[in-house]
């Protein structure tokens, strides 16, 4: 059996949406505690400029974001880059299949062409010790 493009692209995009899902996760785990790190002559000119909200030149850190959002992230995203490994290498499917419905959570477009490719890729991969006999 020869093996398709699939899995391999497929292993690409979840690394890649996995990536970006781990930066945003970082940015919101570490956002609030870096702009209480700027200095308040900073935040006074940013408030001295008049409109500058208007200009996105505001500071604080929208309420929504939690340190627990963003490491919830981290982890669902270093799902994502363990199932675009087994993609790459054709391994495990059912790993493979976890990492891009983490993908799609992470990277979302990404994801989901990912989750495509893997489901439509599965006779690529090695099945040998998946079988289950009741």
């Amino acid at each position: 059996m020869e093996k398709t493009w699939m899995p391999t692209v497929a292993g690409i995009l979840d690394i890649v949406s996995g990536a970006f899902g781990l930066c945003m996760g970082l940015f919101m785990t570490f956002a609030r505690h870096a702009a209480s790190a700027v200095p308040n002559a900073a935040r006074q000119a940013a408030g001295a400029v008049p409109n500058a909200s208007k200009f996105g030149m505001h500071l604080p850190i929208p309420g929504g974001f939690h340190p627990w959002m963003g490491i919830a992230l981290i982890v669902i995203s270093i799902l994502a880059v363990i199932g675009g490994i087994f993609a790459l290498k054709a391994k495990n499917w059912g790993l493979a299949l976890a990492g891009s419905i983490a993908a799609v959570v992470s990277g979302r477009l990404l994801g989901v062409l990912a989750l495509i490719l893997i489901v439509l890729g599965k006779k690529d991969f090695d099945l040998s010790g998946t079988k289950v006999s009741v």
